[in-house]
């Protein structure tokens, strides 16, 4: 295989991993790559895109480039384009620049430099700008630490308990051993493990430890099996102190590979190690998978981790514009928690919208700007729904008839089910106002705002409603009704 076939396979395993609008958007055609000498070049058209682009992708290249080239080259980034002429006045302000402190040099960022397809425009950025941009620093992301770490994970009632289980596994090996942590994609599991592998690796006692996916450990031991390397493989795995395995569902039919990860929990058990797993379902249905792994899992401690509520969605989105950059309000990192429900990775896809959607408008990302990018956001990335399958759901989650929500009843047992349905209307269907109102009893669109407003209200307030004879938080209400309709 030839760099430029090599290269082409590089390219459609980055669009694999960094979906293809976000791989279109920052690596397209716009971006070359080349391979020189065991080292990746990333041409960039500008050095604002190389700061974007070091910052937020140079891990992605780098694990991608493992992946096709069997093994991870240096990755470097330059600008392409020819830089714009500083004047005195800008060489003074990039000095300025230079010797601030890094939250005064962080707040020169604004993506209004950027165009939507990652090409800067001369009059769009004036020259004193251009030399402050080309005056930022090296990036953090350049420096060697860890991936994810506790320091990183933002902690709410939805994953508490699995990011202290994860802590304490790490602090007292073998406290809770084999450590299952479970739930849906995009809840945090791969970054705890991750952040039980930093802790582990960074203490005084220096113990021996490996964290790797569950394909990793099937495809190092399918090789030591060819190649008649098992012995060594097995010193390796089986002497460890800390062993953290990433989805372990994945073993699903693999018999032998889940026949030497059980020797391997129980060598590294029986030294006093301590082994953390993560999968997508809890222990009592991964004895479909292996009978014997839940009952070793049972003799240690499964935690669920649970998708994020609305304090937690805003504290991720806050650490997220923090660790890129993004200058981004307080009303609209609070928008963001509050309309896009769901996991982490929906999270940052949401925020990379924002941040597209204010390049296209060159300008900084205000709450206007924010509303509509959110909405269409929401739009795409939302389970395709009807409006009758919201009646079915907020009828068997409120336990009231369909034909309660389109009466004229205003009692609060049948009033609130019927707002919080036109809210997940406006959230999840592409219907008009008019038409929501036709369809829940002939109400007027004021009427369906005003549904919208209170809503928005009460998520962010926290607030509660009546759901049969109890009283139920409104993001869990919410919760129970996605739930129904994920599966109508």
């Amino acid at each position: 295989m030839d760099d430029s076939d090599r290269l082409s396979a590089l390219r459609q395993e980055l669009r694999r991993s960094l979906g293809n609008e976000r791989y279109e958007l920052w690596l397209g055609p716009q971006t070359t790559l080349t391979l020189a000498d065991g080292v990746l070049q990333v041409g960039c058209a500008s050095q604002l895109e190389v700061q974007w682009l070091r910052r937020n992708l140079h891990e992605a290249l780098a694990s991608c480039s493992a992946t096709i080239f069997g093994s991870s080259p240096a990755v470097e980034f330059a600008a392409t384009a020819q830089p714009a002429q500083s004047s005195p006045a800008a060489g003074s302000e990039a000095a300025t620049l230079k010797r601030a402190p890094r939250h005064t040099r962080r707040k020169q960022y604004c993506p209004s430099q950027l165009s939507l397809d990652g090409i800067v425009e001369t009059p769009a950025i004036p020259q004193p700008a251009a030399a402050l941009l080309a005056a930022l620093p090296e990036q953090a992301a350049e420096r060697k630490r860890p991936r994810w770490t506790f320091e990183d994970f933002v902690v709410g009632d939805s994953n508490r308990m699995a990011a202290e289980a994860a802590r304490t596994a790490t602090q007292q090996l073998g406290r809770f051993s084999p450590l299952l942590i479970y739930g849906p994609s995009g809840t945090g599991k791969s970054h705890l493990l991750s952040a039980v592998a930093a802790m582990g690796r960074a203490s005084r006692q220096r113990p021996r430890v490996m964290q790797l996916t569950a394909e990793q450990f099937t495809a190092q031991f399918l090789e030591a099996l060819d190649k008649r390397a098992l012995p060594g493989l097995r010193q390796k795995t089986r002497s460890l102190d800390l062993l953290a395995i990433d989805d372990v569902h994945f073993l699903n039919n693999k018999r032998a590979t889940l026949e030497e990860l059980l020797y391997t929990i129980d060598a590294v058990q029986s030294r006093g190690g301590q082994v953390v797993l993560s999968s997508d379902r809890p222990a009592s249905e991964l004895q479909a998978i292996s009978v014997e792994l839940a009952s070793r899992i049972s003799a240690g401690l499964a935690v669920a981790i649970d998708p994020p509520d609305y304090a937690t969605r805003l504290g991720i989105v806050r650490a997220m514009s923090s660790r890129m950059d993004i200058a981004m309000g307080e009303d609209v990192m609070q928008l963001v928690a509050q309309q896009v429900v769901g996991s982490g990775r929906l999270l940052s896809g949401a925020i990379n919208r924002l941040v597209a959607a204010s390049m296209a408008a060159r300008k900084p990302i205000t709450f206007e700007i924010a509303g509509g990018a959110i909405a269409d956001f929401c739009r795409q990335h939302s389970p395709q729904v009807r409006l009758i399958d919201i009646q079915k759901a907020v009828c068997e989650v409120f336990g009231v008839e369909s034909t309660s929500l389109k009466s004229q009843r205003k009692s609060r047992s049948v009033a609130e089910p019927r707002m919080l349905a036109m809210w997940l209307a406006r959230k999840f269907t592409r219907a008009a106002l008019s038409e929501i109102g036709d369809f829940f009893g002939r109400r007027s669109h004021s009427t369906v705002v005003s549904a919208q407003r209170k809503f928005d209200g009460l998520i962010a307030e926290r607030g509660e409603i009546v759901v049969g004879d109890q009283l139920c938080q409104v993001e869990e209400a919410v919760r129970r009704i996605e739930a129904k309709l994920r599966t109508a």
